[in-house]
């Protein structure tokens, strides 16, 4: 290693020719690279899509009391290997239709709300088992956190053929790491 010695006032710097400033970043180079691959394994989360299936069910929900939609507990049941305490939600797609179009729907994680959204629909519609006569609509996730629970609020008459959530699964292995889906 070649250096030489600059006085600048009082203090001497080393500088480095070009060969030393290569060695130096090679090992900078592999000093990185092996903290990539040595993170932690279980640090890493599998983004997964679970579809929830709800078959149709006629839900009526009122103005004062809305139905609710207990979506974790609907993922324990369809689904009794995902380990939901360490699930992050990201975004949820209510698949669905109103009556007369004036169904609103609400998606609560913890103690935080989003802003209603309205359900398409109409009457000849409604008693169509067709993909087409249902409504997409989509929420993200109001909280910083996914703790407490995770539910949608519907206030009219909707049928219901299913929720897809989309999750962040921090309890999967990195090797099955991937966007997975589950459903239809």
């Amino acid at each position: 290693m070649k250096t030489s010695e600059i006085a600048v006032s009082t203090i001497s710097l080393p500088v480095m020719d070009s060969t030393t400033k290569r060695a130096a970043m090679s090992v900078l180079l592999l000093a990185a690279l092996l903290m990539i691959f040595l993170i932690p394994l279980n640090a890493m989360a599998a983004r997964q899509q679970f579809v929830l299936d709800f078959n149709d069910r006629n839900i009526v929900g009122y103005e004062n009391t809305a139905a609710t939609l207990l979506l974790k507990k609907s993922l324990k049941q369809q689904y009794p290997w995902a380990d939901v305490s360490n699930m992050e939600l990201h975004k949820v797609v209510l698949v669905a239709k109103s009556n007369h179009g004036k169904g609103n729907a609400q998606l609560r994680v913890g103690d935080r709300f989003t802003a209603m959204h309205r359900v398409d629909g109409n009457p000849p519609a409604f008693r169509s088992d067709r993909a087409y006569s249902f409504d997409r609509v989509g929420f993200v996730n109001p909280a910083i956190s996914s703790r407490g629970p995770w539910q949608v609020d519907l206030k009219g008459n909707f049928i219901v053929r299913k929720v897809i959530l989309d999750v962040d699964d921090h309890s999967w292995p990195r090797h099955k790491r991937a966007w997975v889906r589950y459903g239809r």
